[in-house]
């Protein structure tokens, strides 16, 4: 593969990103022909990765510097390492990803095709990520990016949903190395919660400004921005069947706890709060909630899972930490006590993260 980044070339470390000379693309998949205007607040000079999940069949783009990769493009990019990048989910966005790392690019931001960006999108991106001082930070095991009262992100744990669980305020000085914005209109929530409450058309008060999550929390792929060092951990697990039934949806928020827990393992920051795009799509809720059903059942194991495996990694490149996470995933997973169903599935995923691993060989 032509390349301007080899695997070999990874760096040990991730330097604080000098945003006025970084090298920037956009990464966004597309199954169908979007509202095209979401290019209108993204700077021509920037180029446009677009993963072309219809497989061809998209419109020509209204405008220059956009590049289309359908399944063949894909495979002649990815040569043998093809299989590494699932298709038909959002997980499709690996390829994207993948291509702006190999090309060298400095930071990647990731945009769902129902979201449209505003004015100071990019910048407010850029201006999240790189060193940080006395920053205004939440400290919990988990923290909701929504401070609508009683509303919760996607992904969220229910265990979480108390008083007791309730975050606190910290400063904090480090490097932040991803940038996740957050979406008003239609709010990135569980489609079971939609059907519970009134839901708001806004995130609260966490869309006015950037803070610095000092925990787990929910990550959402619609709109974020990181150091392209991250890409080979960064991979968005791909939708499973378990038992005839398909579990989705929770290939950024699992994809992105296990960067999280590596992130934390080097003391690498993860912020979030703006830019907010609005989203524009509300998916079925019938459908949602039925996606969504195995990922509530099996989050709290895969996640125990996850934090065995972490352990024994030590802080090293994302590729080599992310490499030796999947080998003590792989032997945690064989070896759990989750249901067996649970446990093809568990064991199905490490197969992938395997896959993607070997693709950054």
């Amino acid at each position: 593969m032509d390349s301007t980044r080899s695997a070999t070339q990874a760096s040990p470390s991730v330097p604080p990103i000098d945003v006025a000379t970084a090298r920037v693309a956009v990464v966004i998949p597309i199954p169908n022909d979007p509202d095209w205007r979401i290019f209108e607040y993204i700077p021509e000079e920037i180029p446009i990765i677009v993963v072309d999940d219809s497989d061809g069949r998209l419109s020509p783009a209204p405008r220059p510097n956009v590049r289309f990769f359908d399944y063949a493009a894909q495979r002649r990019f990815m040569g043998s390492h093809y299989d590494a990048i699932p298709h038909k989910s959002a997980a499709t966005r690996n390829f994207g990803h993948v291509v702006a790392y190999r090309e060298g690019f400095d930071v990647i931001i990731a945009l769902d095709y129902d979201c449209r960006p505003r004015p100071s999108w990019m910048r407010e991106h850029l201006d999240a990520l790189g060193p940080v001082r006395d920053a205004e930070a939440l400290q919990a095991q988990w923290i909701n990016p929504i401070e609508q009262p009683g509303i919760y992100a996607r992904g969220y744990p229910y265990e979480y949903r108390n008083a007791e669980a309730a975050p606190t305020p910290r400063r904090t000085t480090g490097n932040v190395v991803v940038n996740m914005g957050l979406w008003d209109n239609i709010l990135d929530m569980n489609g079971v919660d939609k059907l519970q409450r009134e839901v708001p058309a806004d995130p609260g008060p966490s869309g006015e400004r950037t803070r610095v999550a000092l925990g787990n929390i929910p990550v959402c792929g619609m709109n974020t921005a990181f150091i392209a060092e991250l890409t080979p951990a960064y991979f968005f697990l791909p939708d499973i069947w378990i038992e005839g039934w398909q579990l989705s949806r929770h290939d950024d928020i699992w994809g992105g706890y296990i960067l999280k827990k590596l992130m934390d393992r080097r003391g690498d920051l993860f912020a979030y709060g703006r830019p907010v795009v609005e989203h524009t799509k509300q998916t079925n809720l019938e459908r949602v909630i039925s996606l969504e059903q195995y990922m509530h059942l099996m989050a709290r194991e895969f996640y125990e899972l996850v934090d065995r495996a972490v352990e024994n990694v030590a802080p090293a490149s994302y590729r080599t930490m992310f490499a030796h996470f999947t080998e003590e995933y792989r032997r945690a997973a064989q070896s759990s006590r989750a249901p067996a169903h649970y446990r093809r599935g568990f064991v199905e995923l490490g197969d992938w993260m395997q896959r993607w691993v070997d693709a950054f060989r």
